[in-house]
């Protein structure tokens, strides 16, 4: 759905920490049916759009949150991994 007021505008989450981290943070999201791509140190975590508005994730001490965007998981990973595909 595009356009309107009512659209409804995933949160996606830009991280940084080590890439084991990640990847297990990866693994949980992915397994309740988040979109996750990860390359190397950073990663970004996108809630499925019915999960809009819900509260922030807790993440480890070891991860540090870059960005938050809502304009979709692709756009997001252009901004975060720097324009590589993923």
């Amino acid at each position: 759905m595009t356009g309107g007021s009512g659209e409804r505008r995933p949160t996606s989450y830009l991280l940084v920490g080590p890439p084991d981290l990640l990847h297990d943070i990866g693994l949980d999201f992915a397994e309740v049916g988040w979109r996750v791509d990860i390359m190397r140190w950073q990663a970004v975590v996108t809630a499925p759009p019915e999960d809009e508005g819900a509260p922030e994730p807790g993440w480890p001490a070891e991860v540090t949150l870059a960005g938050v965007r809502r304009d979709g998981h692709e756009a997001a990973c252009r901004e975060h991994f720097g324009g590589a595909a993923v």
